[in-house]
């Protein structure tokens, strides 16, 4: 039986973490790896400088998925490394 595959995914955003979930959902069972520049999971951007910034909410609060989430779907996160590149295997 050939393998699943891996897909990475570059952008740890709302988007880059909806494409993940649909992957899980659509039943891809293989590797998916996480991109991001930033050192944290995914985040709602919009509450952070509206709530977060003005002491009104705790960071925490603006993850768009819990830990137990983000472990559920199995992911391998590479979060606080930039994509400089795209290598593709044959």
């Amino acid at each position: 039986m050939p393998e699943p595959g891996h897909f990475v995914v570059v952008g740890a955003s709302l988007a880059g973490l909806r494409a993940c979930e649909g992957l899980r959902t659509g039943g891809f069972n293989g590797r998916i790896t996480l991109v991001g520049a930033e050192q944290h999971v995914p985040y709602d951007r919009p509450p952070l400088s509206k709530k977060v910034l003005q002491g009104e909410w705790e960071l925490d609060r603006i993850a768009l998925r819990s830990a137990e989430a983000l472990k559920e779907l199995e992911l391998e996160l590479r979060l606080g490394v930039p994509a400089a590149a795209l290598e593709l295997s044959p």
